[in-house]
């Protein structure tokens, strides 16, 4: 909040500077426009008067040369006697009058040349009069032009003195007006470049605000992209978690998987691989975008991969490793990455995806984390449905044997007994015992025992149908439960059961064993029971009679 005023504050600083500046600059310019035109015009009015005060010599000189050509003409005429000089001569004295009355209006401003001006006006006046008489006196007229030419030169020579003082005047003028304008101009230009100081000042500091607020701009849009491209990768991660935790087969993970990895990384193209039960081989899973076809080979060893053997996620392209994976069916691509399937601290396989253009693998950079993610949640759903499989199996099945065990049984019979009766079909069951396996199992050890156990399991698997489920009881008894079969199947099935059990020969040590037997009993639904105990009871009951009438041999309870 703090930084917000501060800034704020430094904003309002250029700009009250520049307002002061701008005013103080106006009221400067219109002083300073004020003085200069004082200035110039005292520097008109000097002017004027020089030209003034030489203007009033020319009238001096042009009356002296009136005044001359008045003498000029007198003497011709003397000379002549002629009528027309006597007239040219007092034409000439018109002239040097005319000449008078205009110096007496360009000295009107003289006060000093008042007597002069007046002179003038006598003697020329004295001129015109004597040259208009008869006999005129000729030493008269020249008298009054010599008064006349008296009095101009002394015009002339207080008009020089006016004009040498205004000259000084108006020099003293331009100098003062020079030294006070150079005066004027420092201040200006220091008021200029003061304000062209705090303008730059200001622009610049609007350039860096700009700038600032592109970057910024430029940056949240950055972010906004990046958060959407984030709630797009999650809501990804959510609908992949969602679908992986529907699958209950890994088939159905690998295609999810695959799904899942085309649309988190588009235009890529990649193959899912996993590693067998002997972890000998990589077999890939699945692909995309062609789930038939990919760069990876169908199958390959471990040490093919550099992913698997590093043990972590491996680009190879431009910037990164140079060192191609060895587990491709033709070329290998250009940039690519291999990151390992990790659960649990057990590497189940690997990913691979192959960026075919730059775009590509900058979007596939962008979302590293949800790859990531991804790939554990995959390795993770992987784990959990063997972990969940594994743990079916040692809940349905014996660890010995790998039949079915007796509470898979009573749930398996139960649901066979019911569907039998829905249908109002038959079902029979069988109970197996070996015969003599407690004396065997002392005899030989409990090692041996297990050996037969298992071996006579496998030729009762393999000696029934399909749809048959075949479990171990208890001990050396097992159970098989058929179901859509008649008395005389069952006596067949029975018996091709009690025959390949007596054909088994079994490797105990170093010797061959061959006196292995069962006894058989049997019941039939809906014959014998309603409900599995009714059954199982008539069974084992008819597995009594068996064992006491002489073991290997079939019963069937009647």
């Amino acid at each position: 909040m703090e930084q917000v005023k501060d800034r704020s504050t430094d904003s309002r600083v250029p700009i009250t500077l520049i307002v002061i500046a701008a005013v103080g600059s106006l009221l400067f310019t219109l002083g300073g426009g004020y003085f200069l035109f004082r200035n110039t015009r005292n520097l008109v009015d000097a002017r004027n008067w020089v030209e003034h005060t030489q203007d009033v010599l020319l009238g001096i000189q042009n009356a002296s040369r009136r005044a001359d050509q008045v003498q000029y003409s007198t003497r011709i005429f003397m000379l002549t006697r002629h009528d027309s000089d006597r007239q040219a001569s007092q034409r000439s004295a018109l002239l040097l009058q005319s000449a008078v009355v205009h110096l007496q209006s360009a000295v009107a401003d003289n006060p000093a040349e008042a007597e002069n001006i007046r002179q003038l006006e006598q003697c020329s006046n004295g001129v015109i009069v004597e040259l208009a008489k008869q006999d005129w006196d000729e030493t008269v007229a020249n008298n009054q032009l010599l008064t006349c030419q008296q009095v101009l030169a002394s015009m002339t020579e207080q008009e020089r003195k006016l004009l040498k003082e205004r000259t000084d005047a108006s020099q003293q003028q331009s100098q003062f007006s020079l030294f006070t304008e150079s005066g004027l101009a420092i201040p200006c230009l220091l008021v200029l470049i003061a304000l062209f100081s705090l303008l730059l000042r200001d622009a610049l500091m609007r350039n860096r605000i700009a700038k600032a607020s592109r970057r910024t701009n430029a940056k949240l849009a950055t972010n906004v992209k990046t958060l959407h491209e984030n709630a797009h990768v999650a809501k990804l991660l959510a609908l992949s978690r969602d679908e992986l935790q529907l699958c209950t087969e890994v088939q159905q993970v690998y295609r999810a998987a695959a799904d899942r990895f085309s649309q988190l990384l588009p235009e890529t193209s990649g193959a899912l691989c996993i590693i067998n039960s002997s972890r000998n081989l990589v077999e890939r899973v699945a692909s995309w975008p062609d789930p038939e076809q990919s760069v990876v080979s169908e199958i390959f060893a471990p040490e093919n991969c550099c992913g698997l053997r590093s043990g972590q996620l491996r680009w190879k392209g431009t910037g990164a490793s140079a060192i191609d994976c060895e587990h491709f069916s033709g070329e290998a691509p250009g940039a690519y990455f291999c990151v390992p399937l990790v659960a649990q601290g057990e590497t189940t396989g690997v990913l691979f995806v192959e960026c075919p253009t730059e775009e590509a693998r900058q979007n596939v950079e962008r979302r590293d984390e949800g790859v990531r993610q991804l790939v554990q949640l995959t390795a993770m759903t992987l784990a959990s449905i063997e972990l969940r499989k594994k743990l079916e199996r040692q809940s349905i099945r014996d660890g010995l044997t790998g039949l079915f065990n007796r509470h898979f049984m009573q749930i398996a019979f139960d649901r066979e007994l019911a569907r039998s009766t829905r249908r109002k079909s038959t079902l029979a069951v069988l109970m197996l015992d070996v015969d003599h396996f407690k004396q065997f199992n002392d005899q030989f050890g409990h090692a041996a025992g297990d050996t037969v156990l298992k071996e006579v399991a496998r030729v009762i698997g393999s000696s029934v149908r399909a749809e048959d489920l075949v479990c171990r009881y208890g001990g050396e008894e097992f159970t098989i439960i058929l179901p859509d079969i008649g008395l005389d199947a069952i006596k067949e099935r029975a018996e091709k059961v009690r025959q390949a059990i007596e054909d088994l020969r079994t490797q105990i040590g170093n010797h061959v064993r061959g006196d292995i037997t069962i006894s058989i009993g049997g019941a039939l639904f809906p014959r014998d029971g309603q409900t599995s105990e009714e059954l199982l009871k008539c069974a084992d009951a008819a597995l009594y009679r068996a064992k006491h009438e002489g073991r290997n041999r079939v019963v069937i309870e009647a």
